[in-house]
Parts: C-alpha cells; sequence; structure tokens
C-alpha cells in the first residue's frame, strides 16, 4: 500500500514539474480544433422519407397465388433498388450537372429503414443545400416512376395475356356448343340420364379446374421467359431450364409433391377441409414445397455469379416461379389421375351415349372457364387502371438551412479532452527519456557502488524549518 502511495505521488509530482508543458499542449490543440471548425465547408443535409404500403411489389398471377418479386425483405430490396447504376445515373441525367456521376451519389446518399417500420429515410450531405434538397427529391421521383412501370407492366401483360386466352376460348365454347347441339340433334336426344348428368358434371368440373392449371402453367412458364431475359439483360449468368428439370433432389421432391397431390384431392372429395386426414395431408405438401423451394434456390444460386441489386430482384422471381412451375406440374399430374378414374365410371355406357358425354363435359368446362376469364379480364382492367405504386412520400426534402457539420462546440469538447491525454502522455514521455541522475537509487543503479552519504539541500532545509517554526506558533496562539 505505502508503494502505490509512493508511486502515485510520483505521478503526480511529475504533472506538477512539466504542467507548464502539458497546459501548452492542451491549449494548443484546443485552438487548432477551434480554428478548422471555424474554417470548415458547412455541410447540409436534406432527407426525405417513404412508406411501403404493401407487404410486397409482386408478380401478381391470375390463377394461382403468385409469390412477390421482391421476396420477403420488401424494403431492403427497394434500398438496393434506389441506389443501382439504373436509378442512380437517370437522376444525375435528369438533374444535369457534369459532377453528378453515378458513383459519387452512390457515396453521397444514404438510405435506411426505421427499425420497427415499413418508413425509409433518404438522406445526403452536401455543402451546397439546394444541391441535397434537388437530389433526395429527384431520387424520390425516379423510383417512384419507375416503380409505377414496373406494376403497370405486369399488369399490362397479365390483361394482353387474358384477353388472348379469352378470345381462343369463346371461339372454341361457340364449337364445342354447335357440336353438342348438332349431335343431340341427329341422335334425337333430348336430355342424358341422371347418372350420366351427375358423372359429367364432375369430370366437367375437374376437367376445368385441369384447363385453368394448364393457363396457369403457360403463364407461368411466360415470366419465368421474361424473367431470364430481363436477367441477361443484367450481364450475368443464367442457368438453364433443364439445370433445375435434372437435379435429383427436384425430382425426387416434384415426385412426393405429385403423390402427395393426388391423395389429397382423394381425401377431399371424402372428408371436408377440417377432417384430420386433409390437415396431415396439406401440411405435408407444404413441407414438401418449402424443401423444393430451398433446393431450387440453391441450385440457381450455385448457377449463378455474383448478384448486382436488379439482378437480386428478378433472382428472387425466378426462384418463386421455379418453384410454382413444379408444383404446378405435380397438381396437374394429380387431377390427370383423378380424371382418369372418372372416366374408367363413364366407360360402361353404350357409344352414343359416352359421345353425349363427351360433348356435354367439353362444352361445360369451355363454359366455366369463359366466364371464369371474362371475370379476370375485368379485374385486370381495374388493376391497370388503378396506377398506384406500393409506396408513398410521407416528407419530400426541404431546404435545410442549418448545417450538421462541423459541430464546433462537439468538436472543441473533444479537443479539449485530446489536449489533456496528448500534454500528460508528452509529459510522461519526456519524464521516461530524462536520463539524469537526480536520487541516490539513480547513482547506485548507474555506478553499481553503495551511498555512503549525501549533502542535504540547505535551502530545502530551511524553508521546511521554517514552515515548522510557524506551525508551532500557530499552534501556542491558539492555546
Amino acid at each position: 500500500m505505502e508503494m502505490e502511495e509512493m508511486d502515485l505521488r510520483e505521478y503526480w509530482q511529475i504533472i506538477v514539474k512539466r504542467k507548464r508543458l502539458i497546459l501548452a499542449v492542451f491549449l494548443l490543440t484546443v485552438l487548432a480544433v477551434a480554428i478548422y471548425s471555424f474554417l470548415a465547408t458547412p455541410i447540409y443535409e436534406a432527407f426525405t422519407t417513404l412508406i411501403v404500403r404493401e407487404a410486397g411489389m409482386g408478380v401478381e398471377t391470375i390463377f394461382f397465388d403468385g409469390a412477390s418479386a421482391l421476396g420477403k425483405n420488401v424494403a431492403q430490396n427497394y434500398i438496393q433498388i434506389m441506389k443501382s447504376r439504373t436509378i442512380l445515373e437517370r437522376v444525375a441525367s435528369d438533374l444535369g450537372r457534369e459532377d453528378l456521376t453515378q458513383s459519387a451519389l452512390e457515396k453521397a446518399i444514404t438510405i435506411q429503414s426505421v427499425q420497427g417500420s415499413d418508413v425509409l429515410k433518404i438522406s445526403m450531405q452536401s455543402p451546397e443545400p439546394a444541391l441535397a434538397q434537388a437530389v433526395v427529391n429527384k431520387l424520390v421521383d425516379v423510383f417512384l416512376d419507375w416503380n409505377l412501370n414496373y406494376r403497370q407492366n405486369d399488369r399490362r401483360a397479365a390483361r394482353d395475356f387474358i384477353e388472348g386466352q379469352l378470345q381462343k376460348v369463346e371461339l372454341d365454347l361457340r364449337l364445342a356448343e354447335e357440336r353438342l347441339q348438332a349431335f343431340k340433334e341427329e341422335q334425337g336426344i333430348v336430355a342424358p340420364t341422371q347418372e350420366m348428368a351427375a358423372v359429367v358434371t364432375q369430370l366437367a368440373s375437374l376437367q376445368s379446374s385441369l384447363t385453368e392449371l394448364n393457363v396457369a402453367k403457360l403463364e407461368t412458364a411466360e415470366r419465368i421467359r421474361q424473367v431470364r431475359a430481363s436477367l441477361e439483360e443484367q450481364d450475368e449468368t443464367l442457368i438453364s431450364s433443364t439445370t433445375i428439370a435434372d437435379n435429383r433432389l427436384v425430382t425426387e421432391y416434384r415426385s412426393r409433391l405429385a403423390d402427395l397431390e393426388v391423395r389429397l384431392a382423394s381425401a377431399r372429395e371424402k372428408y371436408t377441409d377440417r377432417h384430420p386426414e386433409v390437415l396431415a395431408l396439406q401440411a405435408e405438401i407444404d413441407n414438401v414445397r418449402r424443401k423444393l423451394t430451398e433446393e431450387v434456390e440453391r441450385v440457381v444460386g450455385t448457377e449463378t455469379r455474383t448478384l448486382n441489386t436488379l439482378y437480386r430482384e428478378l433472382y428472387g422471381t425466378l426462384i418463386n416461379l421455379e418453384v410454382e412451375a413444379n408444383a404446378l406440374e405435380a397438381r396437374e399430374a394429380a387431377l390427370l389421375a383423378i380424371i382418369a378414374e372418372r372416366e374408367r365410371e363413364l366407360s360402361h355406357l353404350p357409344a352414343q351415349e359416352l359421345e353425349l358425354a363427351r360433348l356435354m363435359r367439353e362444352a361445360q368446362v369451355l363454359e366455366e372457364l369463359y366466364i371464369l376469364l371474362r371475370t379476370r379480364l375485368e379485374e385486370a382492367r381495374i388493376s391497370e387502371a388503378m396506377e398506384t405504386a406500393d409506396v408513398q412520400i410521407i416528407d419530400r426534402a426541404v431546404l435545410p438551412r442549418v448545417p450538421v457539420k462541423p459541430r464546433i462546440k462537439l468538436n472543441i469538447a473533444i479537443g479539449a479532452v485530446l489536449g489533456v491525454f496528448l500534454g500528460v502522455g508528452l509529459a510522461f514521455l519526456l519524464e521516461f527519456l530524462d536520463n539524469t541522475v537526480k536520487t541516490k537509487e539513480d547513482v547506485e543503479r548507474a555506478l553499481g557502488l553503495p551511498v555512503l552519504g549525501q549533502i542535504p539541500d540547505l535551502e530545502l532545509a530551511d524553508v521546511a524549518s521554517s514552515g515548522r517554526s510557524a506551525r508551532r506558533r500557530g499552534r501556542g496562539l491558539s492555546g
């Protein structure tokens, strides 16, 4: 304990001894920081906020629930899109300033998602407050325009697809009705038997579902083709369609999914949707689909090279569409198995009734599909006419009046702390480098000989003696 107090006392003596040096370093540091803070170019910050209004921006399919084009992390994907070369180059071009390049904007702009919300904050720091405001607002305008066009193109493509299918189905329906009517008149049949009508109705329902699946498959294949074409425009390696189809695990999962779909379809004919067997099969199907998604994602990920921001968005769409295509294949196999079983039930009918059943089923299927397509077409037209983006501006950037940098008071406070540390550190460094002899211990270490005696400093002794006498007189007077 005594040794520790002696060490602390020596440290304090060093500080007192070199207090002028410490004070000088402290003042010089504070002065340098203050001069820099007052002379530094002021930096202004402008910011705006956006909110993602929906759960995601999606490839909205017609006959099945499609997956989001941006996946689950919509806000993070939007951040990457706003920082993409396509968006930033358009911002620089619209502002018309030569010093604004894509790389310069990428470094200057900061985009953050507000934790716990769907809000995005976009900010930029610049010595020119008007430039910071203009860049941030222009970035938001360009991104909203991109987002709207992206969604509108998807809706327009869906509408065009439905219109094309509707024209074909309408023509097929007219021909089917004419063939059915001609057959009835030729054979003199007014109405089918009750048993045959029930089987035909059930077959027509199954065939209608199969037709919807085939249309959905065509739509999915077209979307996959479009996504692949977009990926190729991004100068990235694109996987071939046979890569996924030939994968062993994907093939196994697809076969398993088809088997489960058949079992589920058969179970739903016997039980309600809340029956334990139906729920168990549905849970197993969901599990197989999840594994299929993971395997397809792994295949796509290993077959591609680096992903840029726009490529990542298309990459997520491709994965979801590939999984959906595999699921549709499995669902189609299940329906074909059930249809084949129902058709065997009609095989015992006479040829005349069998042909009538076939013509009735064809007409009913085409009629149901025609009604469905008409409904979907109206929905697609309404969706296209809405012309809304799924992000909305909360606050536009205003002209900043107060600079955010330099923060003079904070800089001076930091400079003061730094000055103290520098001064004290320099004092101890000089003391460490000082190799002059000051104590008898220094003499013994330097000469390797014991000290036999020492001459006292008489001036210090007189000062100490005077101090002791004064203290005694003071005590005598107080007594």
